[in-house]
């Protein structure tokens, strides 16, 4: 059959080896699904989120993306048919964003924090009558099922009975159903004020869980905040105000001076120097002009640029990395599997104590209490959950995106970091770092011919050259002609003099002999360097050698990551001679160079089948397969490539490599104290239940522990949330 609109199974975003899919069919949660698609040899995972109606899956980056689609119309006993052409005009041409919007939905109302606030202040309100009473007249409050403190326990634990229906018509049993039978077996015993003890407390982890959430989202809003709500749009050559919310890919978009881009997209005419801090971290003003590419959430701040749009509203790029977070905070870290399991073994325990307690002592209350303490594991739960959600959302305030748990932990476990070269171990802007002299020609000479010749010219190479004659107090001479010559260089007229600067093309081009300075040329390519000659009148006075310059934090996290025992490896395209020196400095152990983008994954699953865990970190297109090949991929600057960032992991949002260092500490501090919680939880309990056995701490008792080791959980996660980032600090 061909599927319908209602069942339509969609590609939302696809890449080499990963897919998300759409469908109303997802909004069920089904651990079938999952494990179906997990017993294919491809398929390395699947992760599904009922709540946006969405799949992502994990495969051999060799399967064709349409025969996972297949595998999973055949599992939801649906079939599957390609869209045969998409809108043109939706797709943006870079394969970046589709028409289909990313899942910005609601969250649910048990992660809503609006409604987890005021279910916890409602529960506070009747605990504070409580107290309030027993403070003024000195006796414990007394109440049954149909009291107005037992209509309020019943509306409270209304969320958890739903649950617990649920889970007798599935025949299921859940940590959640133990905790709803502990709650419905209190107010049918009388101890209401306990059931609600235990309520208030589960209303405060779920809140604290909900808020650490919502102020991860809130950090990455802030970080990449796009204030405008308007903007102009060409309409038969007019400027027209327009909201952000009615433009449409295709539209012509007018930035001018002071105003935020509120699309991603192409500028087809204008010139302006952009402020691109919130996506690079880069304080400098790129040029952009017609043919280059502007985001969403950037500003002009000199100029004016007509854009057309290509993503808008969720489909821009600022978007998708928010909707990274969201969809990230619930793929979770295998430590928080580890809490759920802990959870589970002590409900089971608690049973049996439970039941043990009623036989051996013939106490209903004391095995009450004991049921109460043990089939209510809530700081148990919280353990892991606390620590991880504290440090995402530490991590995100930092400047560091993390797609989810597992990631958040495994970056601290890794034994191999992989880096790409330019962009990551080097900066992306261009360096003079070497100036050899001919015939004994002045370097304050050479920078200033160099400078008077390039002066307009915007070439990243031009820029390292006025650069340096900035730096070297050097001012220009005006020029009376300037020719450009694309890959090649300049030719300019200084003073009735014929300057040439460029490389040994440009030389060739105008009859300018190198032959003898050859070997002092092949030494500066030796260095990895990019030569450029400047000649006066034919004649050679001197040599540039240009380089991306190795990164001021690089040679420290190199050693840092040394200390703790990890292998560094380089993966590049670059020739073995242009990173020799490189891979020295940083005491490299190995370096594969040459290597196109399908052989950095290649030499990432080598690593990975020696059994070592692996994190890529690169920040280009031909790192992306490589990224999503490693165990933890991690993209350097949110604005390199938007196909590093959808296939990363973990992204470094303020191009700062050294909070790759700091990432890795964060993730061992969070696991510890994901282990302590479990201590705090795990010791209290135990007291607890001896207590209970032995009739030295009644229900109510049972209840106030919960509260103690719950704040304790907590106030021990809470600590993460001001982890400092500066690694001499930790």
């Amino acid at each position: 059959m061909t599927l319908s609109q209602r069942t339509d199974l969609r590609i939302v975003h696809a890449i080499p080896g990963r897919v998300r899919i759409k469908s109303p069919l997802l909004r069920q949660s089904s651990a079938t699904l999952s494990e179906a698609l997990q017993r294919e040899e491809y398929v390395h995972w699947a992760r599904q989120n009922t709540v946006c109606s969405s799949l992502i899956v994990r495969f051999d980056s060799g399967v064709d993306t349409a025969a996972v689609m297949r595998l999973v119309a055949s599992i939801l006993g649906v079939s599957y048919k390609p869209a045969s052409s998409p809108r043109p005009s939706a797709i943006c041409p870079h394969g970046v964003c589709s028409s289909d919007a990313p899942c910005r939905c609601a969250a649910p109302p048990e992660n809503n924090v609006t409604v987890a606030a005021m279910r916890f202040g409602g529960l506070t309100l009747a605990m504070g009558w409580v107290l309030a009473r027993r403070i003024v007249t000195g006796a414990m409050t007394q109440a049954g099922l149909f009291s107005p403190l037992g209509a309020v326990a019943v509306v409270g634990a209304l969320p958890l009975l739903r649950g617990l229906t649920k889970d007798v018509r599935q025949r299921k049993v859940r940590l959640e159903s133990f905790l709803a039978g502990s709650i419905v077996a209190a107010i049918a015993a009388g101890e209401v004020v306990t059931a609600l003890e235990v309520l208030w407390i589960t209303a405060g982890g779920d809140l604290l869980k909900t808020w650490i959430t919502e102020r991860s989202r809130r950090a990455v809003a802030e970080i990449l905040e796009v204030t405008t709500h308007h903007t102009f749009v060409l309409r038969d050559g007019v400027e027209v105000e327009t909201h952000v919310d009615q433009l449409v890919p295709g539209d012509i978009v007018v930035a001018h001076t002071g105003e935020k881009i509120a699309v991603d997209g192409k500028v087809t005419r204008g010139h302006a120097l952009v402020d691109e801090s919130t996506l690079t971290g880069n304080a400098e003003f790129p040029e952009r002009k017609k043919g280059d590419r502007v985001f969403a959430g950037t500003m002009v701040r000199q100029g004016v640029l007509y854009i057309e749009a290509e993503c808008v509203g969720d489909n821009t790029y600022l978007a998708r990395i928010l909707h990274m977070i969201e969809d990230g905070l619930a793929n979770r870290a295998p430590i928080e599997g580890v809490a759920d399991q802990l959870a589970q073994r002590t409900v089971r325990i608690g049973g049996v104590v439970t039941l043990g307690t009623l036989l051996v002592t013939g106490s209903f209350m004391r095995a009450f209490t004991v049921l109460l303490v043990m089939a209510c594991p809530c700081a148990t739960v919280l353990a892991a959950s606390t620590a991880v959600s504290a440090a995402i959302s530490t991590a995100a305030r930092n400047g560091v995106l993390i797609k989810g748990g597992r990631y958040l932990e495994q970056i601290g476990d890794v034994d191999v970091v992989c880096f790409d070269k330019t962009g990551t171990l080097t900066t992306t802007s261009p360096r003079v770092e070497a100036l050899v002299s001919q015939n004994g020609a002045p370097r304050e000479d050479l920078l200033q011919l160099a400078y008077s010749a390039e002066i307009h010219n915007h070439h990243p190479l031009a820029e390292a050259i006025k650069v340096a004659a900035d730096a070297a107090g050097v001012t220009p001479t005006p020029h009376d002609v300037c020719e450009y010559f694309l890959g090649q260089g300049v030719r300019s007229v200084v003073e009735g003099r014929t300057i040439l600067i460029g490389n040994a093309k440009l030389m060739k081009r105008f009859k300018v002999k190198l032959a003898e300075v050859n070997a002092q040329a092949e030494s500066i390519s030796a260095r990895g360097l990019t030569t450029l000659f400047l000649a006066k009148d034919r004649e050679v006075l001197g040599m540039f050698g240009i380089a991306n310059p190795l990164r001021d934090e690089a040679v420290d996290v190199a050693s840092r990551l040394h200390s703790q025992d990890v292998t560094l490896c380089l993966v590049t395209g670059d020739e073995a001679r242009t990173v020799a020196d490189l891979s020295e400095r940083l005491g490299i152990a190995k370096t594969y160079s040459s290597i196109l983008p399908d052989g950095k994954s290649a030499v990432v699953e080598e690593l990975q089948s020696e059994g070592r865990l692996v994190a890529m970190v690169g920040d280009g297109v031909n790192d992306a397969l490589a990224l999503a090949v490693a165990d933890v991929g991690v993209a350097m600057s949110a604005g390199a490539s938007e196909a590093a960032m959808e296939a990363a992991d973990i992204a470094l949002i303020r191009d700062d490599l050294s909070q790759l260092t700091y990432i890795r500490d964060l993730s061992r501090r969070s696991t510890a104290i994901a282990r302590q919680n479990f201590w705090i939880a795990t010791g209290t309990n135990i007291i607890g239940a001896v207590g209970g056995i032995v009739g030295a701490i009644n229900p109510l008792m049972a209840g106030m522990l919960h509260i103690v080791h719950t704040m304790g959980v907590i106030g021990n996660s809470s600590r993460l949330l001001s982890y400092d980032h500066t690694p001499d600090k930790n």
